[in-house]
């Protein structure tokens, strides 16, 4: 045995089994190529999805019963106000969206269908249970829906004829605009009838804040005239009396004090001012000048003591003393104008005073009066705005017209809305296309089978050596390599064999040929790749290993004849056992059973038969058992300087292989690589522009 343990060749990334659990698209980034590879790869599959779901498709159209679409189109106006204030809000408001939606809802309503059909007779002596039946087909088969963004309505009816379609539909209408219309009508009873209800509630509020508004000036003196209080107009009066009253005094005041300032002068009071303006003064002043003329013209004549003269005199002072008596009077007339103005002044004021406290008191209240003012404004506001709309309600009930209105009734649908063949035709080629594709990828998904060098490499982390292509006749593969040396067969075998050489660590003379399941190519790989040895001239020996199977032996045809059991047991020498074709090229068979075969081959005397004729050949070839079920294929292989593990193309799972070279991992073997055998050329170049094979049909002329 040779004390080598296992290599991995190239870029090494962690154990096997991490190795094994990498996907190939973790590092594979997708691109064209990869695409159209998928699509090769899975044409098959991926046509004849496609092309049944076409068909169904085709089939499903025609086996269809022909629908007919008839379409009319409604046109939604302004709605009538409902209530006060509803009008003077916007009276050329165009309905919303919302109010759109709404009236499409209704349209599609089981209420309008339950409408339509009795329109048209046909719950006419159906039970309950199918007349809801009739119901729901007719809400099932129409539909409304808003013209962009106009106030358009489109209400479409699915019929199986033209005539239904169109009856349909434009029953659909006609049913919408009544119902609009009975809407209407109903909103305005019910509008009147609220605000008959709720007019009497105003006029009492009104009439009641109104009392409240009076009752409550009357108990605090706020009544008012011209839109001031009474107070405040005593007020106004008081002050201009007082005013009046206050400049009387000082004028009187004033002439008081100037009179008694003349009199303290010394005057006698005949030039005070009242005096002076008082006719009775200025009477006696006229008879004071007379009397003192006639004093004077009688002093001229006569003596003093003459009675005339002493008369005149007499009269003369009298006359004088009524007019100091009359000057005192009229001083004591001023004094006493002069009082009373003082005193009407002092009532003024006492009264602008006590006028001036109430209202600062009623001043006090006008809080309460602003508030019970609105109230009554609001009251009485509100109760006229509510009797405008309702005197207009009542005037206007019986000539309501509809918020909506027929634009376009329907005609006769020429041609059926439904199978539409080019429609379905498309639908299903998308559909089968996608599911194809999807069919297709679950595949190749599903797809755990070896099929590509890179796929090789990222499962295991072994180089990959080479590419078997598979041969189209049965049993050619004996004698192909000698009849067809050219052949891409052939030469994959010389491809492998120099990357076996090139790759090695060690002496590459005894060539180990395993694999991890039976039925893998295993026998047909290791005789064509001793034959291929043997044709460059080298003495190469192909010995079949493989003693549950012989599959060399079988291949070629050999029995009846001395083998590998009867060398290693001594009855046969090998010379005897050696089969030779040509002068290069020698088999050592398994031609009889034995039950040591198994021990002969794992044990000593197998490795000193191979140390044996090592000196005799440039190459040994050993044809293994599979690793999987038979534990001993690890102990032969051990016994080579290199060994081939061999995976057939589509049929060996990933797993498979990563658990053979698990199992090769653990034992003292060189693992030179991975090759790929029975390779369908056709698809191989499927799977990826990264295989060689994938270029095949650009150099395949090349071996003819």
């Amino acid at each position: 045995m040779h004390g080598t343990r296992l290599v991995v060749h190239g870029a090494s990334h962690g154990s096997l089994a991490e190795l094994g659990n990498r996907s190939i698209s973790e590092s594979d980034a997708i691109d064209f190529s990869e695409s159209l590879s998928f699509i090769r790869r899975r044409f098959k599959l991926i046509a004849a999805v496609f092309a049944v779901v076409v068909a169904l498709g085709v089939l499903v159209t025609f086996l269809m019963p022909p629908t007919y679409t008839a379409r009319s189109v409604v046109s939604l106006e302004s709605p009538s106000p409902e209530s006060p204030g509803a009008a003077a809000n916007n009276p050329d408001q165009l309905p919303n969206s919302a109010l759109v939606d709404t009236q499409i809802e209704i349209i599609e309503s089981r209420e309008m269908a339950k409408r339509v059909a009795a329109e048209a007779g046909l719950l006419d002596g159906k039970s309950e249970a199918e007349s809801e039946d009739v119901i729901d087909s007719l809400i099932n088969r129409v539909s409304a829906a808003r013209s962009g963004e106009s106030y358009a309505i489109t209400i479409a009816f699915e019929g199986d004829t033209p005539q239904e379609a169109a009856d349909r539909a434009n029953e659909f209408a006609r049913q919408f605009v009544q119902w609009e219309l009975l809407s209407t009508q109903e909103r305005t009873a019910g509008s009147i009838g609220a605000i008959r209800e709720r007019l009497d509630e105003l006029r009492s509020q009104a009439q009641a804040d109104t009392v409240a508004l009076q009752n409550y000036r009357i108990r605090n003196d706020l009544l008012s005239t011209s839109g001031a209080s009474l107070t405040e107009q005593e007020i106004s009066s008081y002050n201009q009396a007082v005013t009046t009253a206050r400049a009387a005094a000082a004028e009187d005041q004033a002439r008081l004090a100037t009179a008694r300032r003349q009199l303290r002068s010394g005057s006698s009071g005949d030039d005070v001012g009242e005096a002076l303006g008082s006719s009775v003064v200025s009477d006696l002043r006229t008879q004071e000048s007379t009397i003192a003329a006639q004093v004077a013209d009688l002093s001229s004549r006569y003596g003093p003591n003459h009675p005339a003269l002493i008369a005149s005199k007499d009269q003369l002072a009298e006359v004088r003393q009524r007019i100091q008596a009359e000057i005192g009077r009229v001083i004591s007339n001023l004094e006493a104008k002069s009082a009373v103005s003082q005193q009407r002044l002092a009532s003024l004021s006492g009264s602008l005073s006590r006028a001036r406290s109430n209202l600062a008191v009623s001043n006090g209240a006008l809080a309460g009066l602003d508030e019970l003012q609105r109230n009554a404004q609001v009251s009485q506001g509100l109760y006229e705005a509510y009797l405008n709309s309702y005197q207009q309600l009542v005037a206007g009930e019986g000539t309501e017209r509809p918020n909506a209105r027929i634009l376009t009734l329907s005609a006769l649908p020429s041609k059926p809305s439904s199978p539409n063949l080019v429609i379905n035709v498309l639908l299903a080629t998308f559909l089968g296309l996608g599911l194809g594709l999807l069919a297709g990828f679950l595949t190749d998904a599903a797809d755990r089978t070896i099929t590509t060098p890179r796929q090789v490499e990222h499962a295991t982390g072994q180089r990959y050596l080479a590419s078997i292509p598979k041969l189209d006749h049965k049993g050619s593969g004996v004698r192909y390599v000698f009849e067809e040396p050219r052949s891409p067969f052939v030469e994959a075998f010389r491809s492998l064999i120099t990357s076996v050489e090139l790759t090695a660590d060690g002496p590459t003379k005894i060539i180990a040929i395993t694999s991890p399941l039976p039925q893998e190519g295993k026998s047909v790989t290791s005789t064509s790749l001793a034959q291929v040895l043997s044709t460059g001239h080298r003495r190469t020996l192909l010995i079949d290993c493989d003693y549950a199977r012989r599959g060399v032996s079988q291949l070629m045809n050999i029995a009846d004849r001395a083998g590998l059991c009867e060398v290693l047991e001594g009855a046969a020498p090998v010379e005897d056992a050696l089969l030779w074709d040509g002068e290069n090229f020698a088999i050592l068979p398994i031609t009889h059973d034995s039950e040591n075969i198994e021990s002969l081959i794992s044990g000593d005397a197998f490795s000193a038969l191979l140390e044996g004729l090592r000196s005799q050949f440039d190459n040994i070839v050993l044809d293994l058992p599979p690793v999987l079920p038979i534990a001993s294929a690890r102990s032969v292989a051990a016994k080579a300087d290199t060994t081939i593990m061999l995976a057939r193309f589509g049929k060996t799972p990933v797993d498979a292989l990563q658990a053979a070279m698990r199992l090769m991992s653990g034992s003292w073997i060189n693992v030179a690589g991975i090759a790929i055998t029975r390779v369908d050329m056709k698809r191989k170049g499927r799977f990826g522009r990264e295989d060689p094979y994938y270029y095949f049909e650009q150099y395949k002329e090349y071996y003819a």
